[in-house]
């Protein structure tokens, strides 16, 4: 996929700031374990091995495939432009299969460096297309990487390319055009995943879900691959985590599980389209939520975000209301416990009142290590009952170029209306507000982007102190939460 994120931090706003691979874009959140993409993590997949090796087949149509049992690796290589390869795999109905594309992209692989690799999965004949994907989501390399539920026995055909035949662009050759298919089975077994077992419909019934750690060096967090399916309208998948020592944010993205199925679309092929999810206390009070806009199920967010304590905490997943039974409604996704560096805002570590502009807190801004022209601040802050503002300051030059974004019911929130402004010298610049089917991106710079900023950046005409205004014109009764997150990025000219 022709974009990396633009957020990183402390969680969310991954929507936001889609930036083309090999694109310098500014990043707008500081270190999200995103799926420990910042702790240089890449998740295994708790896979089974099958045995055996590729079979025949030239792999030049389904009727040609390269036969490929589960569990097995497969070298291959894209090394003409529009070069496609077909693998069949032999399935079980009720398979919860991961298939991949590896290839020795890392996070900081240019385009053209290595082959960017692309997934159809087809019925046996390739008449029908199942499944289609791009990258993993969320996205850490440029590899493709899904999950499928197969809904019956028999035959799959899967089709590997790379990215822009894929998309429908003009195809080029990368310097390194060689990938190892898979296709596996998910491990119930294995310490990072977990699958649905019923009943877990309560948070008396609730599953038992594993945490795995990050790795050395980054000890403060975990994750886990949920899988399962919901088998009635009705029917809600409840998982329980204990968060780990230091861990201060949960993530839970939401990927495109059952998207329109169409060329160059990325879908895990589930006859549900999205899926809701609410995270409770151990005593049921919901402290995050998440569910598609009303009749707009494709503007769905990327991911929950939301602060937790130590403790125990409640996943539950379950259809959106708008959206009905169908005959293979499954989900994949990954929950992540992270600890953040984005700073709290003082008003509640410290009783710092921030409600007014002259009472602004002062903002962190950091170099960035990588443009020493670039400066960044983040902010991870609360608007409770009664809180009318929050206000965050910081010094901007003759010429400088302001970018931000903000998420809070977009991330899970239960703030509503949420509103950011930005006033330099006293006098408001530009103001937006957060709807469920629209985020909070001002950015003059996102060139090549797969989603576009909501309003341009800020261009600071003389030097002074800005203030970045945070507002909610109301609040959830069933959401207690009123978190949000924002990130600033100042470039100088």
């Amino acid at each position: 996929m022709r974009y990396a994120f633009m957020f990183v931090g402390l969680g969310g706003l991954t929507a936001f700031g889609l930036y083309a691979c090999g694109t310098a874009g500014p990043s707008l959140k500081s270190d999200d374990a995103d799926s420990g993409t910042e702790a240089g993590f890449e998740p295994d997949t708790g896979m089974k091995d099958s045995g055996a090796d590729a079979g025949m087949g030239d792999g030049t149509s389904c009727a040609k495939a390269i036969a490929v049992d589960l569990g097995i690796e497969t070298k291959g290589a894209l090394d003409t432009s529009g070069k496609v390869i077909f693998y069949s795999i032999k399935v079980t109905a009720g398979d919860f299969l991961s298939l991949t594309a590896a290839t020795a992209a890392t996070q900081t692989t240019v385009a053209g460096e290595v082959v960017d690799t692309a997934i159809s999965l087809y019925d046996s004949t390739g008449a029908k297309l199942l499944a289609n994907d791009d990258d993993a989501f969320p996205r850490y390399t440029s590899d493709a990487m899904f999950f499928y539920r197969a809904p019956e026995t028999g035959t799959l055909c899967v089709r590997v390319t790379d990215f822009d035949t894929w998309k429908g662009d003009s195809p080029k050759v990368a310097t390194d055009p060689n990938f190892k298919f898979s296709a596996s089975i998910l491990n119930p077994e294995a310490d990072n995943v977990t699958l649905d077992k019923e009943s877990n419909d309560t948070l008396a019934t609730s599953q038992v879900s594993k945490l795995k750690g990050f790795g050395k060096g980054y000890e403060r967090g975990g994750y886990q691959i949920l899988a399962g399916g919901l088998s009635s309208a009705s029917d809600v998948d409840v998982y329980k985590f204990t968060v780990p020592t230091g861990a201060r944010m949960m993530k839970i993205p939401i990927p495109p599980i059952g998207a329109p199925l169409a060329a160059g679309q990325p879908s895990y092929g589930s006859t549900m389209a999205r899926f809701t999810a609410i995270v409770k206390q151990a005593g049921g009070t919901i402290v995050a939520e998440l569910a598609p806009p009303a009749g707009q199920v494709e503007s769905m967010p990327e991911a929950l975000y939301t602060p937790v304590g130590l403790g125990e905490y409640y996943l539950g997943i379950s259809r959106p209301t708008e959206v009905t039974a169908g005959t293979n409604d499954f989900y994949a996704t990954t929950v992540y416990f992270f600890e953040t560096s984005s700073p709290p805002e003082l008003e509640i570590t410290a009783g710092h009142s921030n409600d007014t502009l002259v009472a602004a807190e002062a903002l962190t801004m950091t170099a960035d290590t990588s443009n020493a022209k670039v400066k960044r601040g983040y902010i991870l802050g609360y608007l409770p009952a009664g809180d009318v503002a929050d206000n965050f300051s910081f010094v901007v030059g003759a010429g400088d170029a302001v970018e931000m974004g903000c998420g809070a019911g977009r991330e899970g929130s239960g703030l509503q209306s949420f509103k950011m402004e930005v006033f330099v010298g006293g006098s408001s610049k530009q103001s937006e507000t957060e709807t469920a089917a629209q985020d909070l991106w001002w950015s003059s710079a996102a060139t090549g982007a797969a989603k576009s900023p909501t309003k341009p950046g800020i261009k600071v005409s003389a030097s002074g102190t800005a203030v970045l205004q945070l507002t909610a014109a109301g609040r959830s009764t069933t959401n207690t939460g009123t978190y949000y997150e924002c990130g600033v990025h100042v470039t100088s000219p």
